[in-house]
């Protein structure tokens, strides 16, 4: 993983955060977030910090995890993205029921669409939610 190569190449050169930090002209805080895990560090950063700890920019690269698709959102775009989700599928079910002239015969039938409709809602925006924001 990134972060403890990372935090492992500062402390075997006896590195402080601090002086890390100014010999590579990165923020502490940015530091300290790339060895708690907290972000990846972009290329341009890792090749900087593989200079200083005397570390393969390869061997960096290969414990940079690899991102699925690249997309990563805040928390306002997880909020707006959840409600319009949200309010789409049940105005979609909500469609669907009143079209149809046999469904649902009886109101459990109809609890249990709503159930279902929901149970999807909420797994996708679980999915949604455990995605790391960019702050």
């Amino acid at each position: 993983m990134i972060a403890a190569l990372v935090r492992d190449g500062r402390l075997a050169k006896g590195y402080t955060q601090k002086e890390l930090s100014e010999l590579s002209n990165i923020s502490i805080r940015s530091i300290q977030r790339i060895e708690n895990g907290e972000i990846v560090p972009r290329n341009y950063t890792l090749k900087s910090l593989a200079k200083i700890l005397d570390l393969s920019f390869d061997e960096i690269q290969q414990a940079v995890p690899a991102q699925v698709d690249g997309v990563r959102i805040n928390k306002i775009q997880k909020i707006v993205l959840s409600t319009g989700i949200a309010l789409v599928g049940l105005l979609l079910s909500t469609a669907f029921i009143a079209q149809s002239p046999t469904f649902p015969e009886t109101h459990f039938e109809a609890f249990v669409f709503y159930a279902g409709v929901l149970a999807v809602l909420s797994a996708i925006l679980t999915v949604i939610w455990r995605t790391k924001s960019v702050k």
